[in-house]
């Protein structure tokens, strides 16, 4: 009993050797900045990602647009369709005559096989039969092209044309907002702009609920200023963050002192083996677990430790309970706020 006992009690450090048969429930955060000497707030629009203009791959007679400005659609959802009775005749025409050339070369195929066909004539009938397929191909395509879908999940913002008009091929026809990616657009002035290799995190605030806050994400910064010597700073905005285009928010940014890169994560984060001091990092994209060598300083006072390097900022670690893991394992992560971190804003 004694050595199965002991068996049983295994460490974090080791190898994960089999499945395990329990999903443990596991308190994960981000590591902390530190070194953070400064935090200026400018102020930031709210813009969609991207702007599609939608047109049909054909030209016609529109015979009905089913959507307004201001609606909601998803991908794929028909918004607009052709008079396609001329293009179906096309189609109907090509396919009879290319039956019969098909069992006319059918028919041909037999003579050749019996020697009562040359073989040039039996080319000619194949080759005939290949074109004709092909131009009945174009037509269906043409068909096809007449209903409108929509190429991406967004809201309608404008319709540029009414029932009935001719439109001709390619014609932006409606236009959508793609609101599935937002961007917070900050235009940065020349001093913050050279501090820019500094920056270390980026907070959103709405401007009418100070304290709903959300995390931003950096896309780009133009290294051009504009004629007012100001640098265009994109940040991405995740969906749930319950801001919309054209809502002005506040943009926090947090810049790091340039002698220190580290991070702080809770003491408990943190297991040895051999001498050496490890994290347990998440995969967000399927929840397993890596035991990740870390390189610490100071002494953990108040529960927390600094990690001088192994880890950034934006790696995701258990919190807790490390000793009961295994490598490889597949947790479910349950999301807590840090003494480090409040609100998980970095």
């Amino acid at each position: 009993m004694v050595i199965a006992l002991l068996s049983s009690c295994g460490g974090g450090e080791k190898e994960q050797t089999q499945e395990s048969p329990v999903t443990h429930n596991v308190f994960t955060v981000y590591p902390s900045p530190t070194g953070i000497e400064s935090v200026v707030t400018l102020p930031a629009t709210v813009e969609e990602g991207r702007s599609i203009s939608v047109g049909f791959k054909t030209g016609g007679q529109i015979e009905k647009i089913y959507v307004n400005e201001g609606d909601h659609v998803k991908a794929g959802q028909v918004i607009a369709i052709l008079d396609s009775e001329d293009y179906a005749l096309g189609v109907s025409a090509l396919r009879e005559k290319y039956e019969n050339l098909k069992s006319e070369t059918e028919r041909l195929t037999k003579l050749h096989g019996s020697g009562n066909l040359s073989d040039n004539d039996y080319e000619k009938a194949i080759s005939g039969l290949r074109q004709l397929g092909i131009q009945l191909k174009i037509e269906e395509n043409r068909l096809s092209y007449c209903r409108l879908a929509s190429p991406a999940s967004g809201i309608v913002t404008k319709v540029n044309f009414e029932n009935s008009e001719m439109v001709d091929a390619g014609t932006p026809v409606i236009e959508l907002m793609d609101n599935n990616s937002l961007e917070a657009i900050v235009d940065l002035p020349v001093r913050f702009y050279a501090e820019r290799n500094n920056f270390v995190g980026f907070v959103g605030e709405s401007t009418v609920s100070p304290d709903k806050t959300v995390s931003l994400s950096m896309l780009s910064l133009t290294p051009r200023a504009d004629n007012t010597q100001l640098y265009r700073l994109r940040l991405g905005v995740p969906g749930n963050s319950g801001f919309t285009p054209g809502m002005n928010i506040k943009v926090r940014i947090l810049s790091q002192a340039n002698n220190e890169r580290g991070v702080e994560i809770p003491l408990s984060s943190v297991f040895e083996n051999g001498g050496r001091r490890y994290v347990w990092v998440v995969n967000p994209s399927d929840s397993t677990i890596k035991a990740t060598e870390i390189t610490t300083g100071g002494s953990g006072e108040n529960g927390v430790v600094n990690v001088v390097s192994g880890i950034t900022a934006n790696d995701l670690i258990i919190r807790t309970g490390v000793r009961h893991l295994v490598n490889g394992e597949k947790v479910n992560m349950l999301q807590s706020e840090s003494d480090t971190n409040p609100g998980n804003l970095l």
